[in-house]
């Protein structure tokens, strides 16, 4: 593994899926994992989160530099603040969260698409994840371009991160900017109702921003062709993730090192459609809400309607 690449860790309080996700760790043979290890929220799990602690502090296969929070920083905080702290000292990284299992060739397959892109400063984020899509027969290569990032075992390098911001006139300048909310459709209409639920305050995402930031300048982030991560936390065990399928894979169990990448100009205008497709809100749902926000309309004019009437009823008895 190249010293260009830090590769990182990051727990929490579910031991079961630590152990699985280290074991997965342990089959690429790596040299060094930064580990973080976020503290308990409210004292109740406590118990868990010592048992991850007790699993972390047992590695004996590779090196490790475990930082343990005594307080609950949040994901969010956690992930920013522990890329800063690695991109610091290397110039490119690997992120793993405690669901997101690797296959044995994932540090190999990220390592050569760093290696492959390390100058296209278009290509800000790869991940090793490969969505349930369609991949068409003749499609020659073991990765594919498109407008947003994966967060399933994901990498980038320090020039791409330094783009990185929490700014919160990005959300609203999705409103304002035709030419930018277009863009952000291009990459599936789902993200938009991320926003919404940041502007909101029902989530704190710091991918949400990573995402923007990449969609704003144009760029483009790598999804590999054949799962090389299998997230595992779509069991309702998650903080962030409740239970569904809709992203499960399995693992690559086939693969020789060799990888075949494209040029960064290649983007292959089906895999696009099948990857904006899956990444949509549903026709379904987005009738229901079109009515329903019709139906709040007209209740609220009603409202206003019959507010009117009384106050000209109350002004014509004087």
């Amino acid at each position: 593994m190249s010293n260009k690449t830090g590769i990182v860790l990051f727990v929490y309080n579910r031991p079961h899926h630590t152990k699985k996700v280290l074991k997965g760790l342990k089959k690429n043979e790596i040299s060094k994992l930064y580990i973080f290890s976020d503290g308990s929220k409210n004292g109740q799990d406590q118990t868990q989160v010592n048992e991850v602690r007790g699993l972390i502090k047992n590695i004996d296969w590779c090196e490790t530099e475990i930082h343990i929070n005594l307080e609950n920083k949040g994901l969010a905080n956690s992930i920013v603040a522990g890329v800063n702290y690695v991109l610091n000292k290397h110039e490119r990284i690997i992120v793993l969260e405690d669901d997101c299992v690797p296959s044995p060739d994932f540090v190999s397959f990220m390592e050569a698409c760093f290696d492959k892109y390390e100058n296209k400063e278009r290509i800000m984020s790869i991940s090793g994840y490969s969505l349930p899509i369609k991949i068409p027969d003749n499609y020659k290569y073991d990765i594919y371009f498109t407008y947003r990032p994966n967060f399933f075992g994901w990498g980038t390098w320090r020039r791409a991160w330094n783009f990185f911001e929490k700014d919160e006139t990005l959300l609203k300048e999705i409103n304002e900017s035709r030419r930018f909310n277009k863009k952000v459709v291009r990459a599936g209409d789902i993200l938009i109702s991320l926003i919404e639920a940041q502007l909101k305050g029902n989530i704190d995402s710091w991918a949400v921003f990573w995402a923007l930031n990449i969609i704003k300048r144009d760029c483009l982030c790598i999804y590999s062709v054949e799962p090389r991560v299998k997230n595992i936390g779509f069991d309702g065990s998650g903080v962030h993730c409740s239970p569904q399928t809709k992203y499960d894979t399995g693992l690559i169990k086939r693969f020789n090192g060799n990888y075949i990448l494209p040029d960064v100009n290649e983007l292959n205008g089906k895999i696009l459609k099948e990857f904006k497709r899956f990444y949509s809100i549903p026709y379904g749902i987005k009738v229901r809400t079109k009515i329903k926000n019709l139906l709040k309309f007209l209740h609220l004019f009603a409202l206003f309607k019959k507010f009117k009437l009384k106050i000209t009823g109350t002004r014509s008895k004087k």
